[in-house]
């Protein structure tokens, strides 16, 4: 399990006086809390774009921009290495923006390699990334020996990245060595059907094809090998400090600008024996007395001046993200704003439609406490987003605005029609839909007395309750769990007290760790819908991976 920290990066331009979402980049932070192989590494995970931005010819400078200035940010942060899987939408499935204009066409495989790679070499030549490589090259080539840290011999080695192709690659080579072991058949590596690399060929692989890694390994990279250039690495820091986090070292006071370090020369057989290990082709190196011991001898100090030299220049700054975050479930991955596009109409496919979809999105974004999914006045049919809405408590699904209660609860507009006329024996319940109290506190404030609010919410759901509990928050936690399940009125209409506990519950239940039932109400029911949206990226995620085994003929599922 590699805790990640989610966010989603957008774009917005203001196109006749209204801001339009144009661009989305969903990306994962592994901070150097995670364990290895992931530290200190970022994955790039979806990106997706509609073609509003003006003028349109600088469209793709803008867009790649984004992302090369997002590389710059992590890198200042102590991040060392960003992954890429260059993998275009299949046909039907969307990525984050719901309807894409029907004139906006799909990139093909190669012209969106050629993107991000034009993208990388900017980035080289701006100093930000180092150098770039692929996965397979990385982990696989020299028999896994070109790994940061240690040789890549089994799978544990790799980096796993949520909706990568790695993973669900592995779990269908597991699931094909099962079938054969239950056959007993014979378990041979597979081969790619289509030659893509002059490197080897299918029945000589060479070099290409490690003898020391397991058999998963040896699938995996036969999988990879002719479409490696699609899985690609941006190394934004030297292979060195790359090293030293995957041994787990301290790096905090390591140097920023490790270039412009002085050269020191050092004796030390046992420190001189660990720069001799590091450096790459120096095993053979010392035999003689002549320059090649000088040259050995100089490349050892450069290590040591770069890994163990006191420097007073700037250092490797924190991880930790200091700039104010708007957090908010809808953007929590890519799935939920997806669904929630949807669910509420929220279409790109023309520029009247993104203004109003924008509108939407920041209108959630800055009221995160707002209902998700609108109300439809049942006289004029609009959505009731803010002002009063009048919930009818005879009607299961009626409500009225502002703007229409008066008139149609009087009888002064039933000439109009039949939906302007309602039962006068109905009564209703006003609900306000204005700024809470809760928004107006600052962040800081809010994860504070978040966490308390979990902290009551998972001792009430397991406290006996009074006379044995005598914590007053208890016993009101306790009430609220009542009223959640038997509230006629409900969060999804409007019930603000329904609707903080079940948000209370919802972040519960991102961390639930009970097995079977757990006593919180609805907390289950949040599970297997997390569960199903899972499932829901799973599947995309495999409709990606096999179109890319089929376009290169490899893969075992």
């Amino acid at each position: 399990d590699y805790p990640a920290h989610t966010k989603c990066v957008g774009l917005f331009q203001k196109i006749d006086g209204v801001d339009v979402l144009l661009f989305a980049m969903y990306v994962y932070e592994y901070g150097p809390d995670c364990p290895a192989p992931n530290r200190r590494r970022v994955y790039i995970s979806y990106l997706d774009s509609v073609q509003y931005f003006q003028p349109p010819i600088f469209r793709t400078v803008a867009y790649q921009s984004v992302i090369t200035e997002y590389l710059r940010f992590v890198k200042k942060r102590g991040f060392h290495t960003a992954h890429i899987w260059s993998c275009p939408p299949t046909p039907g499935d969307e990525y984050v923006f719901y309807c894409h204009p029907p004139s906006q066409q799909i990139p093909q495989e190669e012209q969106l390699r050629n993107w991000y790679i034009n993208l990388l070499e900017n980035a080289k030549e701006d100093g930000i990334v180092v150098e770039t490589t692929n996965f397979y090259d990385e982990y696989f080539a020299n028999s896994g020996e070109n790994a940061p840290g240690a040789t890549a011999a089994n799978p544990m080695s790799l980096p796993y990245f949520e909706g990568d192709y790695i993973p669900g690659e592995i779990e269908g080579i597991l699931a094909s060595l099962t079938k054969e072991e239950k056959r007993n058949l014979p378990i041979a590596p597979s081969v790619p059907k289509r030659s893509g690399s002059k490197l080897g060929t299918r029945s000589n692989p060479g070099s290409l094809l490690s003898q020391t890694q397991d058999k998963i390994m040896q699938r995996l990279g036969n999988a990879i090998l002719n479409m490696k250039e699609n899985l690609m690495i941006a190394r934004l820091r030297s292979k060195s400090f790359v090293a030293a986090v995957e041994r787990g070292d301290d790096v905090s006071g390591w140097p920023e600008d490790e270039e412009s370090l002085p050269l020191i020369k050092g004796k030390d057989s046992s420190i001189l024996g660990t720069a001799k290990k590091a450096n790459d082709g120096q095993d053979d190196a010392g035999s003689d007395e002549g320059d090649t011991q000088e040259d050995g001898q100089s490349e050892m100090t450069l290590v040591l001046s770069r890994a163990f030299a006191k420097t007073k220049g700037p250092k490797i700054g924190s991880a930790v993200d200091n700039d104010p975050q708007f957090e908010s479930e809808m953007f929590e991955n890519r799935q939920l704003f997806l669904n929630y596009c949807q669910m509420n109409r929220c279409q790109f496919d023309d520029l009247r439609k993104a203004k109003h979809s924008t509108m939407m999105v920041l209108f959630q974004l800055h009221n995160p406490v707002a209902p998700k999914f609108l109300q439809q006045c049942g006289a004029c049919y609009r959505d009731i987003a803010h002002g009063n809405r009048f919930h009818c408590n005879i009607c299961a699904n009626y409500d009225l605005c502002d703007e229409c209660y008066k008139p149609v609860t009087s009888g002064t507009w039933a000439t109009r029609g039949r939906r302007y006329m309602h039962d006068s024996s109905h009564s209703f319940s006003k609900i306000s839909l204005q700024e809470t109290a809760d928004q107006k506190k600052s962040q800081q404030e809010r994860a504070k007395s978040l966490q308390g609010y979990l902290e009551v919410l998972a001792h009430a759901a397991n406290c006996p309750g009074a006379p044995s509990c005598k914590l007053n928050n208890c016993e009101k936690m306790k009430k609220l769990f009542v009223h959640v399940q038997t509230c006629d009125l409900t969060y999804l209409k409007g019930c603000k007290v329904c609707h903080r506990l079940v948000s209370l519950i919802i972040i519960h239940a991102r961390s639930c760790d009970v097995r079977g039932s757990c006593s919180l109400p609805f907390c289950d029911k949040i599970r297997e819908r997390n569960e199903r949206l899972r499932r829901q990226q799973q599947l995309m995620d495999d409709r990606r991976r096999q179109a890319q085994n089929s376009y290169y003929g490899a893969g075992d599922s």
